[in-house]
């Protein structure tokens, strides 16, 4: 999103509305829940409203005006994804287009978010792959698939995970226990309760040896050695130790993790239980783990929660609110 169009979500009282990027509000907090900033130009709301004297949830959209659109017989809408927003009604998923009109109707047990044109669908327990016409593209017979990368997409078939191209041919075929979609050209995936990676031949490239493995992320991935996370290069090499109690994928240039009490970091001692922070990617701190929640950075910010408030901090650490 443009920084000069940026909108963040402001938590007041336990309610949501937006604040542009210097502070000012756009929008005054009364909903019970936005989804992260805005996106395609509009953000999922949702708040509790008393009809027929029964509480109910109410889901619609907010655009950047302050402008409302709520739906009383949907049970539930996510963010634009290439044009379409999944929604449930009636117990099943369809999609809405951006003028907010039923694109493609409800009848899906269960549905994922458009990627490079196609959807993830579930039909009969089984699932398949649509267009944005709704034709079903690979014919529902996976017991789950994920959304696709790069023209490869993770599916489950008889309890193992593999690869399939656009086609629903398997390029890697389904051995492995547990796997991750492809990032940065590397997949993590797990064998006999060990992770390692592949590549898009499905060639092992870094060996099975980690407890955890998230996929990579600005050329690093988190990786669990004895309960305890820390950073991997591509060639499996330990770059940043596994010092820390939890640690996330780099986002903008720095990476999220987790302490717990008493841990020493670099020679900085923190005493406070399980706080998040910030790091480089030479391992150095940037920003002191003192907070109970963080997001990553997105757009140059990162959310703080305190109970029913929020905050946002740049990456010196500086509160925008």
């Amino acid at each position: 999103m443009d920084n000069k169009e940026l909108f963040l979500p402001i938590l007041r009282d336990g309610k949501y509305g937006f604040v542009d990027k210097e502070g000012n509000v756009i929008v005054r907090p009364k909903f019970k829940y936005v989804s992260e900033r805005l996106k395609d130009g509009y953000s999922v709301i949702t708040y509790i409203k008393k009809i027929r004297g029964i509480n109910r949830w109410i889901f619609g959209y907010i655009d950047k005006l302050g402008n409302t659109k709520v739906y009383l017989h949907i049970d539930s809408i996510s963010d634009f994804n290439e044009g379409l927003s999944r929604a449930k009604a009636y117990n099943k998923y369809g999609y809405l287009d951006k003028n907010l009109d039923l694109a493609i109707d409800f009848k899906y047990e269960c549905a994922g978010d458009f990627s490079e044109g196609l959807a993830n669908i579930k039909i009969n327990k089984r699932w398949g792959y649509i267009n944005s016409n709704g034709e079903v593209i690979i014919a529902p017979k996976y017991t789950y698939a994920n959304q696709f990368k790069d023209n490869t997409s993770l599916v489950e078939y008889k309890n193992k995970y593999g690869y399939i191209n656009r086609k629903g041919e398997f390029i890697i075929k389904p051995t492995y226990e547990i796997a991750t979609d492809f990032s940065e050209g590397l997949a993590a995936v797990r064998n006999n309760n060990k992770w390692g990676y592949i590549d898009k031949y499905g060639k092992l490239k870094i060996d099975f040896k980690f407890d955890k493995a998230k996929p990579f992320s600005e050329g690093l991935a988190a990786v669990c050695i004895n309960e305890k996370w820390g950073y991997i290069n591509k060639n499996g090499d330990v770059v940043i130790d596994a010092i820390f109690d939890y640690a996330c994928s780099f986002k903008e240039g720095l990476g999220r993790f987790n302490i717990d009490t008493n841990s020493l970091i670099r020679g900085i001692n923190n005493n406070k239980c399980g706080k998040w922070g910030f790091i480089n990617k030479s391992g150095d701190i940037e920003i002191l783990p003192i907070y109970e929640s963080l997001s990553d950075f997105k757009d140059g910010y990162s959310e703080i929660i305190n109970g029913k408030n929020n905050n946002y901090i740049d990456k010196y650490g500086k509160l925008l609110l």
